[in-house]
């Protein structure tokens, strides 16, 4: 009986509205009017929205995919020279990069200059290398500064010991400009020590030197 009687609950309204639309017709009301102000909601009823109809949720940043930029490597800054160079003179060779190290050998960013004429590296004094060593040397002067030279218009050597070639001679230049590496007699590496290096030439010579390391 109960299932009868839920479905006899459900159908009431049903019934109701459809005996009020026969009478309603049979006695001329407005029927079509009441109809609609039964199914019509009432103003301020909320009208429920579809799911289409709302809003989508915001957007996320997606993370980008372009690949950081590797660092940077460092590269090593000569010292510049505390005596101000003179420009380049007419027709003189603007100054050549230094020869790689070679096979073995690492650059020493701390024992790398740049200057012009005479001068004593490092300016506070000695330094102690503990392995074998070359001296990397280029520098440029001005056209003709090598024929009016008697001896090498340029030289590396050992603070005190004498100009020209020698066993203390270094690395040495004779040639208006030049890019060589040395280090000692017959261009072999310098044994490990102290060593102050002195540089020897005129003012108008620019010259960049550098230390090489086994």
């Amino acid at each position: 009986m109960a299932p009868l009687r839920q479905t006899v609950h459900r159908l009431a309204p049903i019934l109701c509205l459809a005996a009020g639309l026969l009478l309603g017709s049979g006695i001329g009301l407005p029927t079509a009017h009441w109809v609609a102000g039964i199914l019509t909601p009432a103003p301020g009823a909320a009208v429920p929205s579809s799911p289409a109809a709302q809003a989508s949720p915001a957007a996320r940043p997606q993370p980008s995919s372009a690949a950081s930029p590797a660092p940077a490597t460092p590269v090593p800054t000569a010292t510049a020279s505390p005596t101000a160079c003179a420009p380049l003179a007419i027709g003189q060779q603007p100054l050549a990069p230094l020869h790689s190290p070679p096979s073995g050998y690492t650059a020493l960013a701390a024992l790398d200059w740049i200057g012009c004429g005479a001068a004593h590296l490092p300016s506070a004094g000695a330094v102690t290398l503990g392995g074998p060593w070359l001296v990397a040397l280029s520098y440029t002067c001005p056209t003709g500064t090598a024929a009016a030279s008697t001896g090498a218009p340029l030289t590396v050597s050992e603070a005190g010991a004498l100009t020209g070639s020698g066993p203390q001679v270094i690395a040495e230049g004779r040639t208006d400009s030049a890019d060589l590496t040395g280090g000692g007699p017959a261009g072999s590496a310098i044994g490990p020590g102290s060593y102050h290096l002195s540089v020897e030439g005129p003012s108008t010579c620019l010259w960049h030197l550098a230390v090489y390391r086994s």
